[in-house]
C-alpha cells in the first residue's frame, strides 16, 4: 500500500512546517504565519473559515491539522507522518518514540487497535517498514498491565498507545473522602504497581501530573514527551481535552479531520477532486426521489442488478470482482413506522430475495461478523441497517443507498453515506456507472432532501457546489448529482446533519401525509409488481437512471479535466490568485505540455495503452543499497550538539536551541559504556531511523546495515565523535544514499527510454489562476497572468530580456513544486515557461556562477532529453551570465535562439 500523491503532499506540508519550527527564534504564531506566508497568504491581513492567525490552545506545543475528505486514507497517513515528525522534529531526536493516538469512539477505537496490531494489516505493514519492526502497540487495559511497556521495551520501541479520550479526561466532583476521590479517578490516573518501575527513569519534574499518581499510566505516557495523534478530531470538543493534552506533555500534536473548526491550524487541504483522480472514491454521487418506499425497494433492487450485470460484463473483459451491495436504511424499531430491518428483511424474501443475501447488522443484532464482504464466494448482496454503519465499517462493493424513512422522520444519514463512498481497488473501471455511487430516497421535499444530503458530504470534506438539478426529468421521480469540486465548504452546525430533517427538530405531518402512512406498508400488489419488475429483462425506470448517471458521469469528468492535477487548493484564497490576461488566455489554455509517461501493467486485455506520469521513486526498480560503494567521507564542521525545545516567552512559546543540553549527557554516558561494536550498532540504528523521512524505497534495514559498514572502521574516539554530531553523520549519510540513488535512477530510466518503456506525452494544462508566493513582478509586460511572481536579480534580468523579443508572445514564471515539471529520474522545474508567436515553447532554467555541480548538470541532461523527446516545437535552455558549464548557454546565446524560433 503506497501513498497517493495528495497524501504525499501533505505530508511534505506537514515536513515543511517542522522545518520552519526547527529554525527555532519564534513563536508558534510567527512560524505558523511564516508557514502560510510562504504560501501567498498574510495572515495579519486575511483570514478565512480554516485559515486564520494561530490558535496556541495547548500552551508551547505544535498543534496542527490536516483536512482529508471521507475515504481520504487519513490512517494510512498518519501512519506515515509519524516517521516524517520524528526524523524531522529535532527535539525528539535522542528521546523515546512514543505515541498517544487518540480516537473519537470504541468502534474505531477497536478498529484502530486491531489495524495496528495485526501484521498483515497494511497500517502495521508500512509502520514496520519505517520503523524496522521495533513497534509495540497497546491499548489502555494492555498499558494498565505493563504489557510491553517497560522501560527497556520503550527505550528499544516505537511504542503506540491507542486510546479514547474519555478514559483521560478527568471529571472527578470533589466530596468529602479522599478515598472516594481517588476511586472516582479513571483508572489512568490512579496508583498503579504494574508501572512502579517507570517512576525510576521520570526525568521531567515540571510534567508531574498534579492529582495523578506517580505510578499512574498517563504520567507514565506524559513522562516521555508524546507525539499526539488526534483522528477524526472534530469530535472532540470541550475544555476538557485542551486539559487533557496539556497533561500529556506532548512534544507535538497532529490532527486529522474532515471538516476542521475554529481552533484548528490547518496546514495542508486535500480536494475531493484529488480523491477521484487517485480513484479512491466513487463520484459523482447520484440522488435519486421515490414517489413511494415500494418504489424506493424496487428500484435499488433493480439497479443493483444493473449494475452487477456491468460489473460481470467488466470482470469478463480482464476487470477485477465486484458484488455491487445495497444498504437499506431503516427506522429504528422504536418508532411506530412499519419499515424497520426486521420488516425489510421479511419484505425482500417475500419478494423472491434469497435469505442467504440479505443481512442485517444494527447495534442489537449482527449478521455480518465473520464474513469476507469482498470474496467471490460471498453471497450478500443488501445489507439492512439504522445507523449501526455510521463508523469502524468499510466496504467498497457498497453502490446504494436506499433509505426507507418515514417522510417526516429523522434519520442520520452522515456517516452511512460515507459508506458508499469508496471505490473498489481505488481504480478506475472500465464502465463508468461503476465509478459512481447511488441514493434513492422517498420524501415530501426533495430540494430539503438533497439539502441534508449535502450537508451530510460536507461534513465528509467534499462541497456543496456540485449539486445540481437534473434538466427536464423524464419521470415524475426527480433527481440530483452531488459530486466535488476543489472548494471549501462553509462552516456548517456541530451535531449530525439528518435526513428529512426540518429546521426543528418535531415534524408535525400534514393531513396529507398522515394519510399516506398506510402506503410505506407493502401490500401485496406491491410485492407481486416489484417481482414482475425484478423478472423483466429491460427495466425503464433504470435504464432512464443510468442514461441521467452517465451524462452526469460525463459532467463530472469534463469537471474534473478542467481543474489541473498540480493544483494545491487552499480555501478562499481568491484574494491572492490571478488569472491569465485575456490576450493571452484562449492560446494558453489549449497548450498542452508533454511529461515523461510510463507505461503501466496491462489492466485488462484490451488495454494495450495504459500510461502513467512517471515519478522518480517508480525508476528506484532493482536499487539493492547493500551492492552499493560505502566509502564515505565522514567529515563535519566542530559543532556542539543540540536539541531544540520550547521555552516561555512572555505570553508565548518559542523554539530555542539548546546547546550541550543536560538531557544529552545521560545518553552520552550511556553510549560510552557500551562495547565498541554496540556502539557501533546503536550509532547505526539511530542514522537509519532518522534518514528514512525522504528514503521509502529503502527498507530502514537496509540503511541500518549500509550505516554499519561504512562506519565498521572506526575507532571508539571517532564513533563518540558521530554520537556527538550525530545530525551531521545522518545528513551525510543520506546525501550519500541519495546520491547513489539517483544514479540508479538515472540509468533506470535511460533503460526505460530505450526500451520504450517511457514516452513523452502530451499532459499538463496551464493553471488559469495562480496565487502568487512572493514578490510580484510588475514591471515586465508579456507575463501570461495579471501577475507573475518575481525572481533572483539575475532571474528578472533575464526575463525581461526575453520578454523584449519581438517574436516572444507571453512568458511565465515557474513555481517551484507547485506547477509544471520535467519529470525524470530527478523533478526539475523550469523557471520559465516561453511561449512564442511561430507557436515554440520554451524551457528556461537560470543558474548564478556558485551553482555549477552534479545537480545542475543532471538538470541539463534531463531537459535537453525532454526537449529532444517531446518533439520540434519544444526546447530547453540553462542560461549562466557568464562561463556555462558545458551544456548551458549565456544570456545572449537565449536570445539569438528566441530570434530564430
Amino acid at each position: 500500500m503506497e501513498l497517493k500523491k495528495y497524501q504525499k503532499q501533505a505530508l511534505h506540508d506537514l515536513e515543511d512546517y517542522v522545518e520552519l519550527l526547527n529554525k527555532g527564534g519564534k513563536s508558534l504564531s510567527e512560524i505558523y504565519a511564516d508557514y502560510w506566508r510562504q504560501r501567498g497568504v498574510d495572515l495579519s491581513l486575511f483570514g478565512s473559515k480554516y485559515v486564520r492567525p494561530y490558535v496556541d490552545s495547548v500552551k508551547g506545543v505544535p498543534r496542527v491539522t490536516l483536512k482529508v475528505p471521507t475515504a481520504g486514507g487519513k490512517t494510512f497517513m498518519a501512519c506515515n507522518a509519524l516517521k516524517t515528525i520524528f526524523n524531522n522534529l529535532q527535539a525528539g531526536m535522542y528521546e523515546n518514540k512514543v505515541v498517544a493516538w487518540f480516537v473519537p469512539s470504541d468502534t474505531i477505537l477497536k478498529q484502530t487497535l486491531r489495524n495496528l496490531q495485526d501484521p498483515r494489516h497494511p497500517y502495521r505493514q508500512k509502520i514496520d517498514a519505517l520503523f524496522a519492526h521495533h513497534v509495540v502497540v497497546v491499548d489502555k487495559e494492555a498499558a494498565l498491565a505493563a504489557q510491553g511497556i517497560s522501560p527497556a521495551n520503550m527505550k528499544e520501541n516505537l511504542t503506540i498507545f491507542v486510546l479514547s479520550v474519555q478514559s483521560f479526561v478527568e471529571t472527578v466532583k470533589k466530596t468529602k473522602s479522599a478515598k472516594s476521590q481517588e476511586q472516582m479517578k479513571p483508572r489512568a490516573y490512579r496508583e498503579n504497581g504494574n508501572l512502579m518501575e517507570h517512576a525510576n527513569y521520570y526525568t521531567r519534574p515540571k510534567a508531574m501530573i498534579e492529582g495523578a499518581d506517580k505510578t499512574a499510566l498517563i504520567q507514565v505516557i506524559a513522562q516521555q514527551n508524546p507525539l499526539v495523534i488526534v483522528d477524526e478530531c472534530h469530535r472532540f470538543g470541550a475544555d476538557l481535552r485542551v486539559e487533557m493534552l496539556n497533561n500529556l506533555s506532548p512534544r507535538f500534536i497532529l490532527e486529522l479531520t474532515a471538516t476542521p473548526k475554529e481552533n484548528n491550524n490547518v496546514i495542508s487541504f486535500v480536494d475531493a477532486m484529488s480523491l477521484k483522480r487517485e480513484n479512491m472514491v466513487k463520484l459523482p454521487v447520484l440522488v435519486v426521489n421515490k414517489r413511494s418506499a415500494a418504489d424506493v425497494i424496487k428500484n435499488a433492487i433493480l439497479m443493483r442488478r444493473s449494475l452487477e450485470k456491468h460489473a460481470l460484463e467488466t470482470e469478463q473483459n480482464g476487470g477485477r470482482y465486484i458484488r455491487p451491495i445495497v444498504l437499506f436504511q431503516a427506522q429504528p424499531k422504536l418508532s411506530d413506522y412499519n419499515m424497520t430491518f426486521d420488516k425489510i428483511k421479511k419484505e425482500l424474501v417475500d419478494i423472491g430475495i434469497p435469505e442467504e443475501q440479505i443481512k442485517i447488522k444494527t447495534a442489537e443484532k449482527d449478521e455480518l461478523k465473520g464474513i469476507d464482504l469482498l470474496s467471490s464466494e460471498c453471497p450478500v448482496r443488501y445489507i439492512i441497517t439504522v445507523n449501526a454503519l455510521q463508523e469502524g465499517w468499510d466496504c467498497p462493493f457498497a453502490y446504494i443507498l436506499a433509505t426507507l424513512a418515514n417522510r417526516t422522520s429523522s434519520v442520520e444519514v452522515e456517516q452511512i453515506l460515507g459508506r458508499i463512498l469508496r471505490q473498489p481497488y481505488t481504480t478506475q473501471h472500465a464502465d463508468e456507472l461503476l465509478n459512481m455511487s447511488y441514493v434513492f430516497t422517498n420524501s415530501a421535499d426533495f430540494t430539503q432532501t438533497v439539502e441534508r444530503i449535502v450537508n451530510s458530504m460536507i461534513r465528509l470534506g467534499y462541497s456543496r457546489k456540485d449539486f445540481r438539478d437534473m434538466d427536464e426529468p423524464k419521470s415524475n421521480d426527480t433527481a440530483m448529482q452531488i459530486g466535488s469540486y476543489p472548494e471549501t465548504p462553509s462552516v456548517e452546525p456541530d451535531g449530525q446533519f439528518n435526513l428529512f430533517d426540518n429546521t426543528s427538530n418535531t415534524v408535525v405531518p400534514s393531513t396529507d401525509q398522515a394519510e399516506q402512512q398506510d402506503i410505506f406498508e407493502l401490500t401485496e400488489e406491491d410485492k407481486n409488481a416489484i417481482k414482475d419488475r425484478i423478472d423483466e429483462p429491460e427495466n425503464v425506470d433504470v435504464d432512464e437512471v443510468e442514461n441521467e448517471a452517465r451524462k452526469m458521469g460525463e459532467e463530472y469528468k469534463h469537471q474534473m479535466d478542467e481543474t489541473t492535477e498540480e493544483t494545491n487548493t487552499i480555501p478562499d484564497m481568491s484574494t491572492y490568485t490571478y488569472p491569465m490576461q485575456d490576450d493571452y488566455a484562449e492560446e494558453a489554455k489549449q497548450l498542452i505540455l508533454p511529461v515523461f509517461m510510463k507505461k503501466a501493467a496491462h489492466k485488462n486485455m484490451f488495454d494495450d495503452d495504459c500510461m502513467e506520469r512517471l515519478n522518480p521513486e517508480m525508476l528506484s526498480e532493482g536499487f539493492d543499497l547493500l551492492s552499493q560503494d560505502s566509502n564515505v567521507d565522514f567529515t563535519v564542521y566542530d559543532a556542539q550538539s543540540a536539541l531544540i525545545d520550547l521555552q516561555k516567552s512572555g505570553d508565548d512559546y518559542v523554539p530555542k536551541m539548546s546547546y550541550n543540553a543536560k538531557g544529552l549527557e545521560e545518553f552520552r554516558r550511556q553510549f560510552i559504556s557500551q562495547p565498541t561494536e554496540k556502539q557501533r550498532e546503536r550509532l547505526a540504528t539511530n542514522i537509519a531511523r532518522m534518514t528514512g523521512k525522504s528514503l521509502n524505497c529503502v527498507a530502514e534495514t537496509h540503511i541500518r546495515q549500509y550505516v554499519l559498514k561504512t562506519i565498521q572502521h572506526l575507532d571508539e574516539n571517532k564513533l563518540l565523535y558521530f554520537f556527538d554530531h550525530i545530525s551531521e553523520a545522518k545528513d551525510i549519510i543520506l546525501l550519500k544514499i541519495n546520491s547513489l540513488l539517483e544514479k540508479h535512477r538515472k540509468n533506470k530510466f535511460v533503460e526505460w527510454i530505450n526500451t520504450g518503456r517511457i514516452e513523452v506525452r502530451p499532459s499538463y494544462k496551464l493553471l488559469e489562476k495562480v496565487t502568487i508566493t512572493k514578490h510580484e513582478l510588475k514591471s515586465v509586460d508579456k507575463g501570461l497572468y495579471v501577475a507573475e511572481e518575481s525572481g533572483n536579480n539575475f532571474e528578472n534580468k533575464v526575463i525581461s530580456a526575453i520578454a523584449d523579443r519581438d517574436n516572444v508572445l507571453f512568458w511565465h514564471r515557474n513555481q517551484e513544486r507547485k506547477e509544471f515539471c520535467i519529470n525524470g529520474f530527478i523533478n526539475h522545474y523550469p523557471d520559465f515557461i516561453v511561449r512564442t508567436k511561430s507557436f515554440h515553447t520554451v524551457m528556461v532554467e537560470t543558474k548564478g556562477e556558485h551553482l555549477k555541480n552534479e545537480d545542475t548538470r543532471n538538470k541539463i541532461w534531463l531537459g535537453n532529453k525532454w526537449a529532444d523527446l517531446a518533439g520540434s516545437g519544444y526546447h530547453y535552455y540553462m542560461v549562466f551570465e557568464d562561463n556555462p558549464m558545458e551544456g548551458a548557454i549565456t544570456v545572449n546565446q537565449l536570445i539569438n535562439y528566441l530570434d530564430s524560433l
